[in-house]
């Protein structure tokens, strides 16, 4: 059986949320001195919905997509047939997910809405709620924060199941590090 010319422990997968859901593999032949960069379009395979919490999320985006005047949604305001892991995956789907999560715990303080630096829901974008989660431990935010995270975790983990990415994956982009420790102290993100 011939081996391949891939070293072993060269692939690596890049995986960043930020405007879209970018990706990207890396990979190392034994007969090159260094790696080969090749990009690739994960973000725009379907959202696989893993709960019941899920499937209501898909059919509020529908609606959210095609309607909200979002600053986060302007540009990609649609009429869609379908719902790709990037449109609730990636920095733009952050208002989305916080305005879902507004009408599944209805009880919970609207922190980002009230106060002297109040917006409105059209205003909110991704870096307000993870700021308002990561850094002001508001509770809806963190149930933005919580919902992303798994979304993203579980991308990553279907890629890493496309590639076996031996030499790594790398988690890069703002989104990211808005979210990090969330990542590294939550084990249903690693």
């Amino acid at each position: 059986m011939n081996r391949s010319p891939v070293e072993e422990g060269g692939v690596k997968i890049v995986l960043g949320p930020g405007t879209g859901h970018g990706q990207g593999f890396l990979v190392k032949s034994k007969f090159s001195p260094c790696y080969e960069v090749y990009p690739a379009e994960g973000g725009h395979v379907e959202f696989a919905p893993r709960n019941e919490l899920d499937l209501r999320l898909v059919q509020f985006a529908y609606d959210y997509i095609e309607n909200s005047s979002n600053v986060e949604n302007a540009r990609g305001k649609a009429k869609l047939t379908r719902i790709s892991h990037e449109r609730l995956g990636a920095g733009p789907a952050i208002p989305l997910i916080y305005e879902f999560m507004k009408k599944e715990h209805p009880n919970l303080p609207r922190v980002l809405e009230t106060g002297d630096h109040a917006k409105t829901p059209d205003e909110i974008n991704s870096f307000d709620v993870i700021l308002g989660g990561m850094q002001k431990k508001d509770a809806l935010c963190m149930k933005v924060v919580e919902k992303f995270a798994e979304i993203f975790a579980v991308q990553a983990g279907d890629t890493a199941l496309k590639y076996l990415p031996y030499g790594g994956i790398y988690l890069i982009g703002g989104v990211t590090m808005g979210i990090r420790d969330y990542m590294i102290t939550n084990s249903q993100c690693m």
